[in-house]
């Protein structure tokens, strides 16, 4: 999606950061310094990235900007690459430069602040072009929600953009103010759940991200990424803590226990990994599988973890006995586990089969939804609503379907309620907010979309 650069004066924050807002809340992909640039990293070498990858500026014009250094070399540098650049006229000034003066500027003086907005809408559309969308200005969630049974109902609420490949898991923060997603891109990004909120990346992986997940209390993030690492970060500082090394090859899977004690990952190497989320030391291998590992999650108690590998089984093991418990053979690789909200159910999204539901008490199947379409069955996102209620499940047809989990299990025919596609992409993770109220998809489309559930 098309970058938008704002380049602006330090006196003229408070209306770069509300323009910066507002332009989120209707879909526009924005880069500015205060939100994009996280503490330690240089802040030239951040810019001129930023310079770099946006392909719109918008310049703010005040006295201030118009002495600045940095602004001028900002713009010149757009100018001289030939990138288009939007100059907003904040605040009177006599010393606009003539190469600026040549364009159509944005006032946003002698105009309402709503009017010089819509104009400045318009004026991305047509930099932009047709190939992409924004919203109309004072944007509204979308009321259209689809019922599901009796009981509740769904509808998109919000599209998130900013990812550039991509997106590979998503999960919300335990207060739900919060949704955290990585990418190919390299990047891990967090995003408020209510509207015309920034967005906030965190830099700092060299590839691809393949995972994250929030601890129980908040504060932290883990992401498990290509380059063999997982970081955990700082959530309210949006910065990295510390870098853990010890796979020996892509971490693939990252998951807190309830307790926040013990921090679990997998990957590429076939191990499963523990690791002291205190003191962030690792305690060691756990076991290993036969071939890589995509998915690992603890049981809501946190005493059973279990692992997916590609070597067609499914490991549950005994957390604080550190042993393996026991071993379920898989008719293909399992791509991702999630156990339900009382841990009696694990819920497996198969490689190109479908959904397996094993009890885990017996560890014998309980249920099984499997689709006439190949894409469909190839499952890379499971979910289970707060309650237990409903099962999400997102394949790489693109689309997004929920279950009645009593019918997965009951022995009567299956269907699901609703299948939402609205992504042009592959599913690649999904996951309920803590209270219900919101599902959230990740695509190979690179987009995130958020889906209201109310009853």
């Amino acid at each position: 999606m098309t970058r938008v650069f704002i380049s602006y004066s330090r006196t003229d924050e408070p209306f770069a950061r509300r323009l910066a807002t507002d332009l989120d809340g209707l879909g526009a992909n924005i880069w500015i310094d205060v939100d994009d640039i996280p503490p330690g990293v240089n802040w030239s070498t951040a810019v001129q990235q930023g310079l770099d990858d946006c392909e719109i500026m918008l310049l703010i014009l005040s006295p201030e900007s118009m002495a600045s250094e940095n602004v001028a070399d900002e713009w010149q540098y757009f100018h001289d690459e030939k990138k288009p650049i939007i100059p907003i006229l904040a605040r009177a000034t006599d010393s606009i430069h003539f190469q600026l003066r040549r364009i159509q500027w944005i006032d946003f003086i002698e105009q309402k602040y709503d009017t010089a907005l819509a104009l400045l809408r318009d004026r991305l559309l047509g930099e932009i072009g047709s190939g992409e969308h924004l919203l109309p200005t004072s944007p509204a969630p979308k009321q259209q929600l689809i019922a599901l049974g009796n009981t509740r109902r769904i509808g998109e609420l919000r599209v998130l953009s900013g990812h550039r490949d991509s997106v590979r898991d998503v999960d919300f923060s335990p207060d739900g103010q919060f949704v955290a997603s990585c990418s190919d891109d390299k990047n891990v990004r967090l995003w408020y759940t209510g509207r015309k909120k920034r967005i906030k990346m965190m830099i700092g992986h060299e590839k691809p991200v393949n995972a994250v997940a929030f601890s129980p209390s908040g504060a932290f993030l883990a992401s498990g990424s290509e380059d063999r690492s997982i970081r955990l970060w700082h959530v309210g500082k949006r910065y990295c803590i510390t870098a853990l090394y010890g796979h020996n090859g892509a971490v693939t899977g990252v998951h807190y226990s309830p307790v926040e004690t013990i921090l679990a990952s997998v990957g590429e190497d076939g191990s499963v990994r523990l690791w002291d989320a205190q003191s962030r030391e690792a305690i060691g291998e756990l076991g290993v599988h036969a071939a890589p590992v995509s998915d690992v999650a603890f049981s809501p108690d946190g005493t059973i973890l279990a692992s997916a590998g590609l070597d067609r089984t499914v490991r549950l093991w005994e957390v604080a006995e550190r042993r393996e418990l026991a071993v379920i053979e898989t008719p293909d690789p399992a791509r991702r586990l999630v156990f339900n909200p009382d841990g009696t159910l694990l819920a497996m999204g198969m490689e190109s089969t479908g959904v397996l539901v094993y009890d885990t008490a017996t560890h014998e199947r309980a249920g099984t939804i499997y689709y006439t379409d190949y894409n469909s069955n190839c499952v890379r996102g499971v979910g289970f609503s707060p309650d237990g209620a409903l099962l999400a499940i997102g394949s790489l047809d693109g689309a997004v379907r929920l279950w009645k989990s009593a019918d997965i299990t009951a022995s009567k025919r299956k269907r699901a309620v609703r299948s939402l596609a609205e992504h042009e992409g592959g599913i690649c993770g999904i996951a309920f907010s803590p209270d219900g109220a919101l599902l959230a998809s990740a695509s190979h489309d690179g987009d995130v979309r958020l889906w209201g559930v109310t009853r």
